[in-house]
């Protein structure tokens, strides 16, 4: 039995779904770029950043000589994703069903009786919403056509010639028996809670759980019995039996910036397509790059640029996680600029800040002025991973239900040409929502945006 996630549980916004998708996905490839880029899961890339990020810290995936999926994230992987339903509900399914099981034990053209039923399970636990219905039942063959097959096949036959829903392919005998049971205990269609009800104890017996006993036809019906560590033919749990899936802890670790190499894709040549970023050149796309930024890469130290025009002397000296430095760099066979983008979460009592500044600030070959026509694709790529970092921040705080304002803290310590026509673009995207910060449907108060 594998673990059941409810559909109403969100990890930082998103579906449980989510995450078993993009796991599978990854399992698949090994590859953070093919994860992000799953457009049958995510709606824009910066959706799949953001999952690969929780991933990373909530230890669904691990790094061990390159990234793998974790044990954790396994579970996950393998999930069933179910509509959680409340206790209450899901007790008047349960009351329905035994209905049925003492409708079945008085129909004297039964052939088979349910002795006893058992609960387990989250239901069985009393927990406020459960995903199914877990249930083990004892049946037995009525005496009469235990001591006389032909008898009960003759049975059957007529029985079933009176029906004018019986399949055209039954197979043996004891097929038709099954049939005609469920079909008194579960009617046409089985109730979706009832899909995993176990029609021996064989697998409850090997699992060793605890169980408790909430019919039993020998002693009239419905009963209240306490609940039992284990069933009474249960020796414990069998060695090699799985253990039970749980559900896994998905306490995330402390925040900090995302890898902003998630921009390029994590391609190693570091190339930016707002076409693949915003899944096709959409207004949005447009809004952040009016053009195509051919020359623009975001890199960190497994960059690939042998076939640039221009390689930066900072990038040689290295230290670029994608995290506390990654490098921004524009450029073409006759111009290049080439800057550091340095990132930093503050989490306090009150607010959480993502503080942003700039560092290293390099033209091309060794030019003493900046490019200015260089400096739009740069500040539209720092806008979109601070954006997506502090959209990430305003989830995991709503997740933690922290009350924390997001402010975003972009630091003007340029000389004050840079200031301007660099600085002031990456605030004035951030400010007018040039890009989005809050995610679809947010009603929350909004990140604030600040120059220092």
């Amino acid at each position: 039995m594998g673990v059941s996630f409810g559909q109403d549980i969100l990890i930082a916004g998103y579906k449980p779904a989510v995450f078993k998708n993009a796991l599978r996905g990854f399992m698949r490839t090994g590859s953070p770029g093919n994860l992000i880029d799953l457009k049958s899961v995510f709606p824009l890339r910066g959706d799949g950043a953001i999952v690969f990020e929780e991933c990373l810290d909530r230890g669904l995936i691990e790094l061990k000589d390159g990234f793998a999926v974790s044990e954790k994230g396994e579970t996950v992987a393998r999930g069933r994703v179910v509509r959680r339903t409340p206790l209450a509900q899901a007790q008047m399914v349960l009351d329905d069903f035994l209905r049925h099981v003492e409708m079945l034990n008085q129909d004297r053209d039964a052939v088979r009786y349910v002795e006893r039923v058992w609960a387990f399970g989250s239901l069985m636990r009393g927990e406020e919403a459960v995903g199914d219905i877990d249930l083990a039942l004892e049946t037995s063959r009525r005496p009469e056509y235990l001591a006389d097959y032909a008898l009960m096949k003759r049975h059957l036959k007529e029985l079933l010639s009176r029906r004018d829903d019986v399949p055209t392919s039954r197979g043996l005998v004891w097929s038709a028996e099954t049939w005609i049971t469920e079909r008194a205990l579960y009617g046409p269609r089985r109730h979706p809670l009832l899909a995993g009800v176990q029609s021996d104890v064989s697998d409850l017996v090997d699992l060793g759980a605890p169980c408790r006993l909430i019919y039993d036809r020998a002693r009239g019906g419905r009963v209240n019995d306490p609940i039992l560590s284990r069933h009474p033919q249960s020796n414990g749990r069998q060695n090699d039996l799985a253990p039970p899936a749980e559900m896994p802890d998905f306490t995330p670790n402390g925040l900090r910036p995302m890898d902003g190499r998630w921009v390029a894709g994590f391609s190693k040549w570091g190339g930016v397509s707002p076409y693949d970023i915003f899944r096709g050149w959409t207004d949005d796309a447009h809004k952040l790059f009016p053009r195509y930024p051919e020359g623009l890469r975001i890199v960190g130290d497994n960059r690939d640029l042998a076939s640039y025009p221009w390689l930066p002397k900072r990038l040689k000296a290295g230290g670029f996680d994608g995290r506390e430095a990654v490098a921004l760099v524009n450029a073409t066979p006759l111009k290049g600029t080439s800057i550091v983008l340095r990132r930093k979460v503050e989490q306090g009592s009150e607010n959480w800040i993502l503080h942003a500044w700039f560092e290293h600030l390099e033209f091309y070959r060794s030019r003493k002025r900046v490019d200015y026509s260089t400096l739009p694709d740069l500040a539209a790529a720092a806008a979109l991973i601070l954006a997506v970092d502090a959209e990430r921040m305003l989830r995991r705080a709503a997740e933690e239900s922290a009350g924390a304002g997001i402010q975003i803290c972009v630091r003007r310590d340029l000389d004050e040409a840079m200031n301007v026509h660099f600085i002031d673009a990456v605030y004035n995207h951030l400010q007018a929502r040039r890009i989005r910060i809050e995610p679809e449907g947010w009603s929350s108060p909004r990140a604030s945006v600040v120059r220092a």
